[in-house]
């Protein structure tokens, strides 16, 4: 047989096999099976292991086999198997095996290897602690919900060095190597981990375990498992109840919290920070539920406090909070109102009710003498006590009267369920009213004989009534009269009585309620013995067929009687010699009352000294006492006339000279020659004699020079003849300022660049005088005044430049002109900047001018200012506009009159204004501009400090006379300023503020109507073929309805039923004298044409004026006379014109054939866009018989209807503006 002996050798372990020197890890433990090999030997081969101490077997290790030989040739591969315990050290150990198939029965291996054993040690003992010590398996662990906690785990002898994972329901939380340490002999590793954690309340009954492997390790790995138990609060506790309580009525409130652990949480009541009762628990699950009840009495003090549960444990631990806020019901404590102590009759007043603080909110009501009052204002909250809020409830009375003087304002709390108690509080209103006084009354009645005794008497309400709170005046007097009072009656006895005790008298009652008022007046009619008043005028001159006249004027009452005679005796009648000798009485002044002035005129044609002269005499009588006379010498001794149109042409005025004209008077036959003299204004108080120069007759012009500059002179002319002189005419004149040259001021071209240089202006603060240029511009001939208009620079190619000095508007004679170079644009702008950049020199530089001026004269320089007016054009709003065209002559004669009336009033002073309302002073007043001119004046806008409250500047309206104005529209003005004094205030009537008299010019201040005319407002809101109703007008953005319209007329008729509740008669009622303020509030104004009627019932007219036909009544047209029914009829007018937005009344009709129809019965058709309603209203108001129209009140009172009704009485839509388009111009005999 054949041998083969073993040639290769390998070692097998768990599949892998290994060559000699290979090094290989494996598991220590028992049963490890190692198979040695050699293959394709023959026969079989045995083997020998060798291991080391750490490796131990129960098997024999030398010469084994576990092949057994084959029967045949084949080779056999041997093997071995070997089961051996692997101890964990050392951490290595080789293991060897050894082959042979020797048949010579030696031992000796042929072939073995060796190889290296890495020793693994797998985790086998793991200990899992806290800090209260080591845990043991499947053991309960308790722990604080929300407090960290960490876990320790210590994994010992393993190799190498354990992985430690931790897990919650097995649900990895943390898997790494912890921190190994080595053993000191065996080189085996302990390895420790931790854990920390916040555990919730999902921790709770979970398992936390610490597991630990190797890379040899197979699961289930090593680990130690415990159980946790969660110490936590349950959740935030809900406290169930109602939340909205009642002041001192019980109440039970429940807390409920659930999910807490252990069952030893207690709940803690708060209330505001009060600790409470506490409560019990119930299992919920494998947690607990915890309720508890509080049984609570709220206070008011309690209300808005938050009540609170907490759960907590004897260690410390809360819960959150349950909280409940409250809202604790309670009443007000009291209720109390405010009223003013004392209050004016006609003011408007706010009574305060306020209730104590309440939850909720009190509700108030209000009474008046036990009625309950409606409040259109909201009540006011405002926070109170105990979170509570208090009420307040404002009462707005209407305009308080006499009648509300201690009527008793109640506030009281409205009952409710929470609050069933009366709680009231009052107040007592003191209205304060001026006197009303009754009609004054006069015993005995009727005249009274000059030395006569009278008694007056009258009596007025008032509250309060001080003692002697009425006396006794006569009107126009300043000064009070002795009387004597007793409760509430003035008593005036009147003595000895004379002429001059005449007149008005009534009484003036002041309480200290402004205003101060007055008693209707009574007339003491005094009949006196006639005087002859002219008792100077001895003589008349007339030539020899020449006429003469001869006036004797009387006073006396009852009026008397005048008679003539002749020299030789014979009384004079119309019938001594007809159509030569005539004479006639007329009464240019006077009534019934004062007396009456007659002038008894004697003319006599065509004079004949042989039979007309000689002494006439002049009787007058009126059957009381002694007849007067007066004797007149009639003879050819000629008195000249004054000088006539006498006038200084402004042209002729220089710096020193002036010339005055005028047209002498009809010589009469006497040769007559003129006087000329002038005084300096400032620095004289009459004429010199000496410095007058006679001219002779047929001069009718006379040059005064040798003048000083800007100097205020008068020059008087007048007549003399043989016999006698004439008055004299005066006229006043400034002379212009001297010439800048003279004033050393240079003004200098540069012809090269066109420069105009100023040099020499005075420099001493005074702003009135100033340097003036004049330009010419190339290719023009017209100089213009190059001031201080200029804003920018100009593009101007200057053709020559010249210079005036000036005062104010005042100028002197220009200087002689200076070329200005350049004819290309740039010369020119470089001349349009130098005069600007002079300009503005000039306003900063002329300042000292007038005074060095004045002081070189040796005059007081304030004389020597003036106020400089600018120009511009009127503004047509705020005020009233050019009113000319609605103003006609009428041909009506003048009648004389034996009634009451006011002086003539070119003879009017300043005295004949009453000082009820204090005069305003003119320094306080500042004028800002024209708001527009009317007939008779101009209106302007005024800012005055002080007028209605001391330190505030209110805006005013100030009426003036246009400066054409005459010495009759000079007296209209001061009668209506008189007129107005005497209204009291009404809502829709103008307000006068005060006035100016005191020196021209003269001012009447009025409240400010910041919305023009109804008739510009009117007028402005419609539009040519389709209405624009006032879409922006007056910086108000709104369209005019019906009913803006109907309460325009409401306003008017209001105000005109006051005026005539007064005795007043407008007589100019148009909506051209309707203003319109704020709120669109109406106001009548302009009573340029008013008059009082007190004691009389019609008035008519004493003086030509132009008169507003078209908005006249017909009686007032045909017959002169004037009242409140006349006043009614132009309301018709007015109310025509606010439903035709302004048109001009009779549109087609020239004023006489309007008044032509009018008498015919034709009456203004209904405009189409009108209701009946309104017409007839209209209608009513132009009845041919005044005592047929309805009363203002009556009228108001239907447009209030109107007002609070529904409909629409003007169809604004279907207005057509062209049917009311003016078409026929006033016929060319109509005085516009």
């Amino acid at each position: 047989m054949r041998e083969v002996p073993p040639s290769t050798i390998a070692v097998s372990y768990d599949g892998t096999s290994y060559g000699d020197g290979n090094i290989f890890p494996i598991v220590a433990g028992s049963n490890r099976q190692f198979t040695c090999t050699t293959p394709g030997v023959k026969p079989a081969a045995s083997f020998t292991w060798t291991l080391p101490t750490s490796i131990t077997t129960d098997q024999p290790l030398g010469s084994q086999t576990d092949t057994p030989n084959s029967g045949d040739s084949r080779l056999t591969d041997s093997t071995n198997t070997i089961t051996v315990d692997i101890a964990g050290t050392p951490a290595t150990a080789q293991l060897t095996c050894g082959a042979t198939n020797r048949q010579d029965g030696l031992t000796d291996t042929e072939i073995d290897l060796t190889v290296t054993l890495q020793v693994r040690v797998p985790p086998s003992v793991v200990k899992l602690s806290d800090s209260d010590g080591e845990k043991t398996q499947g053991a309960t662990v308790t722990v604080d919900q929300g407090s960290s906690h960490t876990f320790s785990c210590l994994v010992q002898g393993t190799r190498p060095a354990a992985t430690i994972q931790w897990l919650v329901d097995d649900v990895m939380q943390s898997n790494g190597v912890g921190i190994p340490t080595s053993t000191e002999t065996n080189q085996l590793f302990d390895t420790t981990g931790t854990w920390t954690f916040t555990p919730s309340r999902a921790n709770h009954k979970q398992e936390v375990k610490c597991a630990a492997n190797t890379a040899e390790s197979q699961p289930p790995y090593s680990n130690v498992a415990i159980t946790l138990d969660i110490n936590g609060p349950p959740d935030t506790p809900v406290i169930s109840g109602i939340a909205s309580m009642t002041e001192n009525v019980p109440a039970t409130l429940t807390c409920t919290a659930d999910m807490g652990y252990p069952n030893d949480w207690t709940l803690v009541w708060s209330n505001g920070g009060s600790p409470g009762p506490t409560t019990s628990s119930s299992a919920s699950g494998d947690r607990y539920s915890f309720t508890g009840t509080l049984d609570y009495t709220p206070m008011r003090q309690d209300n808005g406090n938050i009540i609170t549960c907490v759960a907590q444990r004897d260690s410390g631990m809360r819960s959150s909070e349950g909280r409940l806020p409250i809202d604790v019901q309670f009443c007000a404590g009291a209720v109390s109102v405010s009223c003013p102590s004392s209050t004016a009759s006609g003011s408007i007043v706010q009574l305060s009710c306020n209730s104590g603080s309440s939850n909720p909110a009190t509700s108030l009501v209000w009474s008046k003498n036990d009625v309950v009052q409606s409040n259109p204002s909201q009540p006011v909250f405002t926070d109170g006590d105990y979170g509570g809020r208090e009420t307040t409830l404002r009462l707005t009375t209407g305009a308080l009267t006499k009648a509300d003087n201690g009527a008793v304002y109640q506030c009281c709390l409205i009952k409710t369920s929470l609050c069933n108690m009366d709680k009231c509080d009052s107040c007592s209103l003191n209205v304060e009213y001026r006197p009303e006084f009754s009609l004054p009354t006069i015993m005995p009645t009727g005249p009274i004989v000059k030395g006569g005794s009278i008694v007056l008497s009258c009596s007025a309400e008032a509250n309060p009534q001080p003692p002697d709170f009425i006396t006794w005046e006569k009107v126009g007097s300043p000064d009070s009269l002795t009387s004597v009072y007793s409760d509430g009656t003035s008593t005036l006895t009147l003595s000895s009585i004379n002429r001059d005790d005449a007149g008005p008298y009534r009484c003036r009652g002041n309480n200290g309620v402004p205003p101060v008022v007055f008693s209707g007046s009574v007339d003491v009619i005094v009949h006196y013995e006639v005087s002859i008043l002219n008792k100077v005028d001895t003589s008349v001159g007339a030539k020899d067929g020449y006429d003469a006249t001869l006036v004797c004027e009387g006073k006396g009452n009852p009026l008397p009687r005048m008679t003539w005679l002749r020299p030789d005796g014979v009384e004079l009648t119309n019938e001594t010699e007809p159509g030569r000798i005539f004479q006639y009485d007329t009464i240019p002044e006077g009534d019934d009352v004062f007396g009456f002035t007659i002038r008894s005129t004697l003319h006599i044609n065509r004079v004949t000294g042989t039979g007309d002269y000689g002494s006439y005499t002049c009787n007058s009588g009126n059957g009381i006492g002694m007849v007067d006379t007066l004797t007149i010498v009639l003879n050819d001794k000629v008195t000249p006339l004054p000088p006539e149109n006498v006038s200084i042409d402004q042209g002729t005025v220089t710096a020193t000279s002036v010339t005055i004209t005028w047209r002498p008077g009809i010589d009469v036959g006497e040769p007559q020659w003129f006087y000329v003299n002038i005084r300096e204004v400032d620095t004289t108080t009459g004429f010199d004699p000496s410095t007058r120069v006679r001219i002779s007759d047929g001069v009718v012009m006379h040059v005064i020079d040798g003048l000083s500059p800007y100097t205020k002179y008068e020059i008087e002319v007048y007549a003399e003849n043989a016999n006698s002189v004439s008055q004299n005419v005066r006229r006043t004149v400034t002379t212009l300022p001297d010439t800048p040259e003279k004033l050393d001021i240079s003004v200098t071209t540069n012809q090269e660049t066109g420069i105009i240089s100023v040099d020499g202006i005075p420099q001493d603060g005074d702003t009135s005088s100033c340097l003036r240029l004049d330009a010419r511009l190339t290719n023009q001939d017209d100089w213009f005044d190059y001031g201080e208009c200029l804003e920018s620079n100009t593009d101007l190619a200057l053709r020559e430049a010249r210079s005036r000095y000036c005062y104010g508007d005042l100028c002197s004679q220009a200087t002689t002109a200076l070329t200005v170079a350049g004819q290309s644009s740039n010369a020119g702008l470089i001349a349009g900047i130098a005069i600007l950049a002079i300009i503005l020199l000039l306003s900063v530089a002329l300042n000292a001018v007038v005074i060095m001026y004045a002081k070189r004269r040796g005059l007081k320089p304030e004389t020597k200012k003036r106020i400089s007016i600018p120009k511009f054009k009127p503004e047509h709003k705020g005020g009233v506009t050019n009113e000319a065209v609605e103003y006609q002559d009428l041909d009506v004669p003048l009648q004389i009159l034996a009634v009451g009336g006011s002086p003539n009033p070119a003879a009017s002073t300043y005295a004949s204004i009453s000082e009820t309302l204090a005069e305003f002073s003119r320094e306080k007043l500042t004028i800002v501009r024209e708001l527009g001119q009317g007939a008779f004046g101009k209106v302007l806008l005024g800012n005055a400090n002080g007028i209605v409250q001391q330190g505030t500047v209110t805006q005013v309206a100030v009426k003036t006379l246009r400066d054409d104005a005459d010495i009759t529209e000079r007296g209209d003005l001061l009668r209506e300023l008189d007129f107005m004094k005497k209204l009291p205030s009404h809502s829709n009537v103008v307000k006068l503020l005060g006035f100016c008299i005191d020196r021209d010019p003269i001012y009447i201040i009025m409240e400010y109507m910041s919305k023009g005319q109804l008739k510009e407002l009117l007028t402005s809101s419609r539009g040519k073929g389709k209405l624009q109703v006032y879409s922006n007008l007056h910086g108000r953005s709104k369209s005019l309805t019906s009913k803006d319209l109907i309460k325009f007329a409401t306003d008017v008729a209001d105000g005109m039923a006051f005026l005539a509740s007064h005795q007043c008669i407008h007589r100019d009622l148009a909506a051209r004298n309707v203003l319109v303020g704020e709120n669109m509030i109406c106001k009548v104004s302009d009573f340029g044409l008013a008059r009082d009627v007190t004691n009389m019932r019609v008035y008519q007219r004493k003086s030509e004026a132009r008169l507003p036909v078209r908005w006249m009544a017909l009686e007032s047209v045909v017959d002169d006379v004037y009242t409140t029914e006349s006043d009614l009829w132009s309301y018709g007018i007015l109310l025509w014109e606010i439903v035709t937005l302004g048109a001009r009344p009779y549109p087609t009709m020239s004023f006489k054939t309007m008044i032509s129809k009018l008498q015919e019965g034709y009456r203004m058709p209904r405009p189409e866009h009108c209701q009946d309603e309104l017409y007839q209203m209209m209608l009513a108001c132009w009845e041919e018989e005044p005592t047929a129209r309805p009363s203002f009140t009556e009228i108001g009172q239907k447009l209030e209807k109107l007002l609070e009704g529904g409909h629409d009485y003007i169809t604004l839509s279907d207005y057509q503006e062209f049917d009311y388009e003016v078409t026929i111009p006033d016929s060319p005999d109509e005085k516009v």
